[in-house]
């Protein structure tokens, strides 16, 4: 989730910004030795401490909406994809006069799977208030369109989760593989592709499906992320909401890999 791209003008099967298809795996000690011989690339190591917002009765969240602060960033709001409604990454105002009532486009259905997942990401301040107002049916406040911090405190939302990660990027031709270690005790690899049209999905898909057997995983649940983990050990009245809301599934197994 940390890279975002410059808005597009969407366009039939275009996204307006980017979208993450990502598929997660519990890792090991050889992971890194397995990902070598594969050539990939160690781009990076980073610590960040990531808050998620949301109100009190997690009317976000419960919409797959995921509302994030990144510290040393900023503002990122990790949603379904919807593109070409009202409050979806269209280009922000100060950009562009192109207001969009273009009909709704998703995924192809074919492109779901058990293993991996498809996000957009609202990185444009303008458009993450438009969501949440939409989200909360509220209207936006003055000076809230390119105040994310205003938005935030005027709607009442508030930090539910807060951790840091310690991360290191690899790159393997035009995939990303992240391997995250959480401050709460919990370890989790990521192979991720990043796509600007709906139509290159399915060959992001077949790409990661590909490499994730090059290297070794053999999953065929999804793996959980940080957020579910977190979530089921420290947060379990929101978990359980977000379970019955069929944002989340079950954790059974939080080891490491």
């Amino acid at each position: 989730m940390e890279r975002s791209s410059p808005d597009l003008r969407p366009g039939e099967g275009q996204l307006s910004g980017a979208m993450e298809v990502e598929r997660k795996f519990l890792f090991g000690p050889s992971t890194i030795e397995k990902l070598t011989d594969l050539g990939a690339i160690l781009e990076s190591r980073a610590s960040f401490r990531d808050s998620y917002y949301d109100v009190p009765d997690w009317c976000l969240t419960r919409a797959d909406h995921w509302l994030r602060e990144r510290e040393g960033v900023g503002w990122e709001l990790k949603c379904p994809l919807v593109v070409g409604a009202a409050g979806s990454d269209t280009p922000c105002a100060a950009e562009t006069d192109n207001h969009l009532s273009a009909p709704v486009l998703r995924p192809p259905k074919d492109t779901r799977s058990s293993t991996a997942s498809q996000y957009q990401e609202v990185t444009c301040p303008q458009n993450i208030v438009t969501r949440l107002c939409g989200l909360l049916e509220r209207d936006p406040g003055p000076n809230w369109s390119c105040c994310v911090n205003k938005a935030v405190e005027e709607l009442g939302l508030q930090v539910f989760a807060s951790f840091v990660t310690m991360r290191r990027k690899y790159r393997v031709g035009d995939l990303h593989v992240d391997l995250d270690e959480v401050d709460f005790g919990y370890t989790v690899g990521e192979v991720e592709a990043v796509v600007q049209r709906l139509e290159d999905i399915p060959e992001a898909l077949e790409k990661i499906e590909k490499f994730s057997k090059q290297l070794g995983l053999k999953e065929k649940t999804a793996i959980p992320g940080k957020m579910s983990v977190y979530l089921q050990r420290f947060r379990p009245a929101h978990y359980k909401a977000l379970m019955g809301a069929g944002v989340v599934k079950k954790v059974i197994n939080t080891t490491e890999g």
